[in-house]
C-alpha cells in the first residue's frame, strides 16, 4: 500500500479529532451537572485503537496524548500522554477479544476508558493527598464519566466511518 495513503488515513483522523475537540470546546464544556463538565477526550484514543489496533492505536494515543498535555490542565505533565497511551493498550486487546465491534462494544471501551483515566487521577491523589481528596476525586471521576459517556454517540460513528471507508489491509 502506498503511504500517502497511510498518510491520508491518519490525516483524516486528525480531522475529525480536531472537530471532536471543537465539539468539547463549544458544546460538552458549557454542560454543567453538580458542577462538573463532560470531559470525552480519553474515549478518543481507546475507540481508535478499537479499530485499528495496537500498533497504530497507541502511536495515535501517543500524539494525542502529547496534544492534550499542552493544550490541557493535568495533574501532571504528561498524565494524558501515559494514559492515553495505557487506554490504547488496553482497549485494543480487549477489543480483540470482543465478538463484534460496534455499537456496544464501543460503548463498553468508551466507559472503559473514562473509568481508568478516574482510577488514574484517583491513584495520583492517592499517592500525593489526603483522604479527603481522594473521596472528592473518586465522586468527580464517577459523574464525570457518566456525563461524558453519552458523547460516545457522537465520537463512535465518526471513527467508525473513518475505519469502513479507509480500511484496507497493510
Amino acid at each position: 500500500m502506498p503511504k500517502s495513503y497511510v498518510a491520508f488515513k491518519w490525516a483524516v483522523y486528525a480531522f475529525a479529532t480536531l472537530l471532536l475537540f471543537g465539539l468539547q470546546s463549544v458544546v460538552f464544556d458549557h454542560i454543567r451537572v453538580w458542577g462538573i463538565t463532560p470531559f470525552f477526550y480519553p474515549m478518543l484514543p481507546a475507540l481508535a485503537a478499537m479499530y485499528e489496533g495496537q500498533k497504530r492505536g497507541t502511536i495515535f494515543a501517543l500524539f494525542l496524548g502529547i496534544v492534550c498535555d499542552l493544550l490541557l490542565y493535568g495533574p501532571f505533565e504528561g498524565f494524558f500522554t501515559i494514559t492515553f497511551v495505557i487506554l490504547a493498550l488496553l482497549s485494543a486487546v480487549v477489543a480483540e477479544n470482543l465478538r463484534s465491534t460496534g455499537f456496544l462494544g464501543g460503548v463498553f471501551i468508551a466507559a472503559l476508558a473514562l473509568f481508568l483515566t478516574g482510577v488514574m487521577r484517583i491513584g495520583l491523589h492517592a499517592l500525593t493527598a489526603g483522604t479527603y481528596y481522594i473521596r472528592v476525586t473518586a465522586w468527580t471521576a464517577g459523574v464525570e464519566a457518566l456525563i461524558s459517556l453519552p458523547a460516545v454517540l457522537a465520537v463512535l460513528p465518526v471513527y467508525r466511518a473513518i475505519h469502513k471507508r479507509c480500511a484496507v489491509d497493510y
